[in-house]
């Protein structure tokens, strides 16, 4: 970033290479430093905004607002927090060609902002700490209206998607049997990274078999053997598809995906379900007969769910699951394991007195120390 005073040029000019994706999630994985991001995502979630953040573009362009306040999303603020400068545009800013040269001038005595690339130029505005403060207490003050709302949207999912998730199973043609098992399905959601380690030994340990979504499939494939993908593959590692166990396309051209993973030799399904993916992996899990289903990086309160737009699906799924869902977090808390380290080191220093009392009792040990011993 650069700053100009000369009264022909702007005040403040951000230059970049503009990225551009619909879906910030996905953007992220492609993104990078001296980038500026442009997504399409009416009220910016937390989790979306710190896989952008951790890419560290040097602006992020929003082609929705990021903040209606209908919901109290948090990812404007996040940004803001990390120090990313955030712009709201028009929809004619999606029309800018990706991976070229783009830059944000802004007049401060003028107020006027645009960003041009390729000889288009579009008007953006900058959204500021007061409009996130203005936004969420609006949000805030609604949040009791919305409940309603939430509830009309499950009926309208279960209108569209219940006859697959009663009758079962959500998803054509996966056959999947995971009675009697327990279940870790991954969303890349906020705090997910903690509460994989935090998980790390009851994973282990319960032998779980994990479902992750596709945005949140590299970080879980470093400590963790996917058995499950669910959801779009741009940006996911092909090594970590080839290593899954069953593939189910999901929020994407099946079109795209048939030609990657046709290329890849990897055998997969589609699904066209109207839930978001980490939901349908829930569906998915439930259905399948798991016995336990924890979950990591997903809402999970009812204030969470009433404020998120993806309210709706998430309810839904969590009744699919019913008795068997249980928080990720919460299960970190329940689960013991069956050696402390306390217990580990006693059970060492047991083990090395009980190996030091044998060789002691050995003839050949017993003349050794004797001759050493007279030595002395």
């Amino acid at each position: 970033m650069s700053r100009r005073s000369t009264s022909t040029e702007p005040t403040e000019r951000i230059v970049g290479t503009v990225r551009l994706g619909h879906d910030p999630r996905v953007l992220a994985r492609s993104l990078g430093k001296g980038h500026i991001a442009v997504i399409d995502r009416t009220d910016l979630d937390a989790a979306s905004a710190e896989a952008l953040a951790h890419a560290a573009p040097v602006a992020v362009v929003n082609a929705s607002e990021s903040l209606s306040g209908r919901f109290a999303s948090r990812g404007a603020q996040r940004l803001l927090e990390l120090g990313i400068p955030l712009f709201d545009a028009n929809r004619a800013v999606l029309g800018m060609p990706d991976g070229v040269r783009g830059q944000i001038d802004i007049d401060r005595e003028s107020g006027v902002l645009v960003l041009e690339a390729s000889g288009l130029r579009v008007g953006v505005r900058r959204v500021s700490a007061d409009d996130v403060d203005q936004a969420l207490a609006y949000a805030k003050d609604g949040a009791s209206r919305r409940a309603p709302e939430l509830v009309a949207g499950a009926l309208d999912l279960i209108y569209r998607d219940g006859a697959a998730l009663v009758e079962g199973p959500p998803v054509r043609g996966l056959d999947l049997d995971l009675a009697g098992k327990d279940v870790l399905v991954v969303s890349a959601g906020a705090g997910m990274e903690a509460d994989l380690a935090a998980l790390r030994t009851a994973v282990k340990e319960r032998h779980m078999v994990v479902i992750a979504t596709g945005e949140a499939a590299n970080t879980v494939a470093v400590s963790h053997r996917i058995g499950v993908i669910v959801g779009p593959f741009d940006g996911v590692q092909d090594d970590v598809i080839k290593n899954a166990g069953v593939v189910v396309v999901h929020g994407e051209s099946h079109a795209a995906a048939a030609t990657r993973l046709g290329a890849l030799g990897v055998r997969y399904v589609s699904s066209d379900s109207r839930l978001e993916s980490a939901d349908l992996a829930v569906a998915i899990a439930a259905s399948a007969g798991a016995r336990t289903i924890a979950t990591v990086g997903m809402a999970t309160t009812l204030p969470e769910l009433v404020e998120s737009a993806r309210g709706a699906s998430a309810l839904l799924a969590r009744v699919a699951a019913g008795q068997a869902w249980i928080d990720g977090r919460m299960l970190a808390r329940l689960h013991r394991s069956r050696w402390s380290r306390t217990q580990t080191w006693i059970l060492v220093v047991v083990a090395v007195g009980a190996l030091a009392g044998a060789l002691t009792l050995h003839p050949d040990v017993q003349d050794l120390m004797d001759r050493l011993l007279g030595s002395s």
